[in-house]
């Protein structure tokens, strides 16, 4: 009988420490400035969590702007992990990370007979392109620090994520080329082009931070 006893409570003993110990997880779908995203979350403590982020979107737009059309699509692609630090004893964080970033931008100008397109302040005519494309990139890997509220995987059932913060993308790098008719003004506009990627690549260093904003709901089991 004793044996017994003491067998049951050994059990009842592991039982409740497998209880205490078992690792709980948050998961969240937010929309956001970087797209659509899924969170995962898990606890390394009281008061930090390791968090999985992927966000995605894409968006094309074509607009006209007197005679000539122009057409941009917007590609949204990251993958973050993040640590959140909880300080007080709520759902406020503290959140740092890195981010995989495959955001980036294509888009073309296509001008009509009734107009000109200028490279580096010099006019073509569409004898001379058919058009000019554009691509722009960012740093592959993005640094992310910000605040929010929730995905605290601590907390059992429904809730609310907020996220505010800036991821740095570095410095945008542009890509210009041009579908060129004449041939006798190729070398012309390959100068032209390489001068005009150096004003873009100027202008964008102006945006080495790309702002990220999302809301979504949470639920942790």
């Amino acid at each position: 009988m004793r044996n017994i006893v003491i067998t049951t409570l050994i059990l009842l003993s592991t039982s409740s420490l497998f209880a205490e110990n078992q690792r709980t997880f948050n998961t969240a779908l937010k929309v956001s400035t970087l797209g659509v995203g899924f969170d995962i979350s898990t606890p390394i403590n009281d008061k930090i969590s390791a968090r999985f982020n992927l966000n995605g979107a894409s968006y094309t737009d074509t607009q006209e702007d007197g005679d000539n059309e122009y057409e941009g699509t917007l590609e949204l692609l990251t993958a973050g992990i993040l640590v959140d630090y909880y300080p007080f004893e709520n759902n406020f964080r503290l959140s740092t990370g890195a981010y995989y970033n495959g955001n980036g931008f294509t888009g073309s100008i296509y001008p009509t007979n009734k107009t000109l397109i200028s490279i580096n302040e010099n006019e073509y005519t569409t004898a001379d392109i058919v058009s000019l494309d554009s691509k722009i990139t960012f740093d592959t890997v993005a640094p992310y620090f910000g605040i929010g509220w929730g995905n605290d995987a601590n907390d059992k059932g429904w809730g609310f994520t907020f996220d505010l913060g800036a991821m740095y993308h570095g410095v945008g790098k542009a890509n210009l080329t041009a579908n060129v008719l004449n041939m006798n003004l190729e070398n012309q506009i390959a100068s032209d082009l390489v001068l005009e990627e150096e004003n873009v690549n100027e202008e964008l260093k102006k945006f080495k931070f790309y702002p990220v904003v999302s809301l979504g709901v949470n639920y942790t089991f």
